[in-house]
């Protein structure tokens, strides 16, 4: 088996995060990441705004918000307990919202302006529509973004 080694410290980990399975083993390795020398993990969520002229939907957006919000909050307890005793991992969760440009524009621009060192992202395609086995989100992360991704699969 290849032995692998880890270029860093990586101090600042984005885990994309939509409240699946694998976007919580997503934050998870991003702790991983930063448990070591300590860091800052952020879980960041996109939602797609619903294109109303009128406004409403917005109330339903922050309802869906908080939600993805509240579930990543309760993925980093866990994950609090089992990290060592002092740890200096810094967890928190982000919400952003998206007009017009892709989850995965969204989460790469991202990843780039707030200087992160790697993003980690789970995925969920099953190659049906594709060629590839990545998620579209991870797909097109893969392809366009300026920091490196770790790419996760519970499959």
């Amino acid at each position: 088996m290849a032995r692998v080694r880890a270029i860093g410290p990586f101090r600042r980990v984005l885990a994309g995060f939509d409240g699946s399975p694998d976007a919580a083993d997503a934050i998870r390795a991003a702790a991983a990441i930063v448990a070591r020398d300590g860091g800052h993990v952020v879980a960041l969520s996109v939602i797609r705004r619903a294109s109303r002229a009128d406004g409403d939907g917005d109330g339903e957006q922050d309802g869906e918000g908080r939600n993805l919000a509240q579930v990543a909050e309760t993925v980093f307890g866990e994950l609090r307990r089992e990290l060592p005793a002092g740890s200096a991992v810094r967890m928190s969760a982000q919400v952003v919202y998206a007009d017009h440009d892709t989850p995965a524009q969204v989460v790469t621009r991202y990843a780039a302006e707030h200087g992160f060192d790697v993003l980690v992202l789970g995925r969920h395609g099953d190659g049906r529509r594709r060629k590839s086995r990545l998620g579209q989100v991870a797909d097109q992360a893969v392809q366009g973004c300026s920091v490196p991704v770790l790419l996760l699969s519970s499959r």
